[in-house]
């Protein structure tokens, strides 16, 4: 028989939090789903833990594979996946007992759309409620969001496996900026919408997010944001076909104007630099601020000042870097010599 809903959950070393994850599938109110997991090569105790509950939980079905990511592995989910609803974890969050039930409900009352998600709460690693998180109701402000960012968060999101299927499904080209990449080219064709309820419990934990991955993710959301305009003018999606994520070079490989590429670099520079004396990537940094004096010309000069120049000035005296120091708060005040005076004298 067809369950009307297939949980897919990617889990790779993910034995901490996985019992919880796990626990909530079982405390849901609707009953009618199966559960897909797919193991991504972990060598922790997460198979051992997959191992019990599949034995205990009949509607559990677990697929192992060698370590090929996230994207990969959620793929593999989907296509396995027997019921006409695809609904999303993370194997680290929490759903709500009422959520699938809530969700699936949604769906059938609103045929036109393609997916719906929710609102979240924030737990930290003992699972504690740190803050609630709403996102845009309404397809039509969904569609609006997402022009500057992800308006479903992705461990919410429920979907009809069809729609998946028929846009391609996460593409391994756009790596951790995947699902916002896959909302943009559902919004191609479909509706989306988002219950006002808290309907997960999203963890923040200190292995979430590294420097790394947000450097790419940075990157990622915004040649999906491009690939989707290019759509929209009718012309060809420039990533269709690439199986290898993006990276610095996308900017000339897509023929990225400066101006665009700029503005993206001071405000991923800013990010990295605020607040001050986060682990970074020395290189990487040194690179982007070479990369945006470069184009300083296309930058608001204040804004880059206050924001870029003078954090990492000040970053690179607390490293020892006395000279080189010197050198950029010099270019500070040379740009812009208030927002320096201003910057150094304690404003924002």
């Amino acid at each position: 028989m067809i369950p009307a809903v297939s949980v897919v959950m990617a889990v790779f070393n993910g034995a901490r939090f996985l019992p919880e994850t796990l626990a909530s599938l079982q405390a849901q109110t609707m009953r009618d789903f199966e559960i897909v997991i797919v193991d991504d090569g972990s060598s922790d105790d997460s198979p051992e833990i997959l191992r019990a509950f599949a034995q205990a939980e009949t509607r559990c079905r677990i697929l192992t594979q060698t370590n090929q990511g996230q994207v990969s592995a959620r793929n593999l989910g989907a296509r396995s996946a027997m019921a006409p609803l695809i609904a999303w974890l993370d194997a680290d969050d929490i759903a709500e007992p009422e959520r699938f039930q809530l969700q699936r409900a949604h769906l059938d009352a609103h045929p036109q759309l393609a997916a719906v998600g929710s609102s979240i709460r924030t737990i930290d690693e003992d699972s504690k409620v740190t803050a609630t998180v709403s996102y845009p109701t309404g397809p039509a402000n969904v569609a609006q969001a997402m022009r500057s960012g992800s308006a479903l968060a992705h461990s919410t999101v429920m979907m009809r496996r069809e729609v998946f299927m028929e846009i391609g499904g996460y593409r391994e080209a756009l790596l951790h900026a995947e699902d916002y990449d896959l909302w943009l080219r559902l919004l191609d064709g479909h509706d989306a919408d988002n219950l006002p309820l808290p309907l997960v419990r999203y963890r923040m934990h200190g292995g979430s997010l590294s420097f790394r991955r947000r450097r790419q993710q940075s990157l990622a959301a915004f040649a999906a944001r491009h690939c989707a305009a290019e759509r929209l003018a009718g012309r060809p999606d420039p990533l269709d076909g690439r199986s290898t994520p993006v990276g610095d070079e996308i900017f000339k490989e897509l023929a990225i104007e400066a101006e665009r590429e700029s503005a993206f670099r001071m405000e991923c520079l800013a990010a990295a630099l605020h607040p001050p004396g986060q682990p970074l990537e020395e290189a990487w940094l040194g690179d982007n601020v070479l990369r945006t004096w470069a184009l300083r010309s296309y930058l608001p000069r204040g804004r880059y000042v206050r924001r870029c120049l003078i954090p990492y000035a000040r970053r690179i005296w607390s490293h020892h870097r006395w000279v080189e120091s010197l050198s950029w708060l010099a270019r500070a005040v040379y740009t812009q010599p208030l927002a320096a005076s201003w910057r150094l004298l304690g404003g924002k």
